[in-house]
């Protein structure tokens, strides 16, 4: 795996908590207190995001995904890997070796 992808299906990952962030209808707006930026998510972004609230693995991730969108699962995968991938790479989450606690 290269430097600019390091989750997989069986990395857990979570939030990191020096963002506020904020709900407006199906989008979530954050801003890193560390940085000053401001990021803005989509509705499965936000979805996304709200799910890894807590650890949770990117399998059980794409599970709970793939039930609630219409998607193909390979599909599903490459674009939450993909997602995950590119908040990882701006700080805005941590992923955690071993099992969700």
């Amino acid at each position: 795996m290269d430097r600019e992808n390091l989750i997989s299906l069986k990395s857990v990952v979570v939030q990191v908590v020096d963002l506020v962030s904020s709900s407006l209808d199906d989008e979530t707006v954050m801003m890193s207190v560390n940085s000053g930026k401001y990021y803005g998510l989509d509705e499965i972004g936000s979805r996304i995001w709200e799910l890894i609230e807590e650890p949770r693995s990117v399998s059980d991730l794409c599970d709970i995904l793939f039930g609630e969108f219409e998607v193909d699962r390979k599909q599903c995968e490459k674009d939450v890997l993909d997602f995950l991938n590119e908040l990882a790479k701006k700080n805005l989450l941590r992923v955690i070796d071993g099992e969700v606690e």
